[in-house]
């Protein structure tokens, strides 16, 4: 089954939503990046924020990207989506040994560390980025991305992520939800929506039950009490070609690519997001030298 993202808004027009099942695209993540199992779980509540926060601020051609620094042994968390579902993202230290904290559970603050900040920059089509940053507040991840939002974009919100692993350290299920307060929410309902969450059961427990978005939606609101506005699909970036990084290439000063051909008898391009591979010979080189010649001269 292919992950799924949903848009709702309920039925009191208090609150807009958002829910998704990111199990397959934390599934491929984890297997490229070769993720241990705590880093598995930090990569994937990562990326499952970064995608529900792209899905509420962003719209047509916008991407982010974000990064969280909290000076812990799992380094910088790096991720990036867009407002059509595509998600990629990356750890620094994706062979992190496991913490454990004193219920014996994996310690994802004491791998992401409190120290540091989080940071999200927004591009648009024909104008600069935009960089808004926040302290963190917990490492948790969830909670940080929603101190982002209350504090940066001024949106009253509550994020819960999930990534529960299997015993062989693989990924069984990943999602999360977005709930943003609208100007008409009155405090009442805010209240309601604190109990609520308060009370239901454990994200990782209903992901493993098998809750849908929906589900989990009402979950939190009640059964039939939300309207689904947007049905949508997520999943993992495209990884460039090599057709594209031969024209990443062509921007290199020409003694660069020269002195990849006289030092390494070639260059080999490793994609961050990816971890794939690709070699130029240095014949291949050699053609891009001339296609930069060949641009210079124009």
């Amino acid at each position: 089954m292919s992950d799924q993202f949903i848009k709702a808004i309920t039925k009191n027009k208090y609150f807009r939503a958002y829910a998704l099942n990111g199990t397959e695209f934390v599934k491929e993540a984890a297997t490229i990046h070769e993720t241990s199992r705590l880093a598995s779980v930090v990569l994937g509540r990562g990326m499952l924020a970064t995608a529900l926060t792209a899905q509420s601020v962003l719209k047509g051609e916008e991407r982010m990207s974000i990064q969280i620094n909290g000076r812990g042994p799992i380094g910088n968390v790096v991720v990036e989506a867009d407002a059509k579902g595509s998600i990629r993202g990356y750890v620094t230290n994706p062979k992190i040994e496991p913490i454990l904290d004193n219920d014996g559970r994996l310690d994802i603050p004491a791998a992401v560390g409190t120290n540091g900040f989080l940071q999200i920059t927004k591009f648009a089509p024909y104008s600069d980025p935009y960089i808004g940053q926040s302290q963190l507040v917990s490492g948790e991840i969830g909670d940080d991305f929603t101190y982002y939002l209350a504090q940066s974009e001024q949106i009253p919100s509550v994020v819960g992520v999930s990534v529960y692993m299997n015993a062989d350290d693989t990924v069984e299920v990943a999602g999360g939800f977005l709930v943003q307060a609208l100007p008409d929410a009155t405090d009442e309902a805010i209240n309601q929506l604190e109990m609520a969450l308060k009370n239901m059961p454990s994200l990782s427990d209903m992901l493993v039950d098998g809750y849908t978005p929906l589900a989990v939606l009402e979950a939190i609101f009640g059964q039939g009490e939300v309207d689904i506005i947007q049905v949508a699909g997520v999943g993992l970036a495209a990884e460039p070609t090599k057709e594209a990084y031969h024209k990443m290439l062509t921007t290199l000063p020409v003694k660069e690519v020269q002195a990849m051909i006289d030092e390494d008898d070639g260059a080999e391009v490793v994609g961050k997001f990816s971890g794939k591979r690709y070699f130029f010979t240095p014949d291949e080189l050699r053609e891009i030298i001339s296609e930069i010649n060949e641009n210079n001269a124009d």
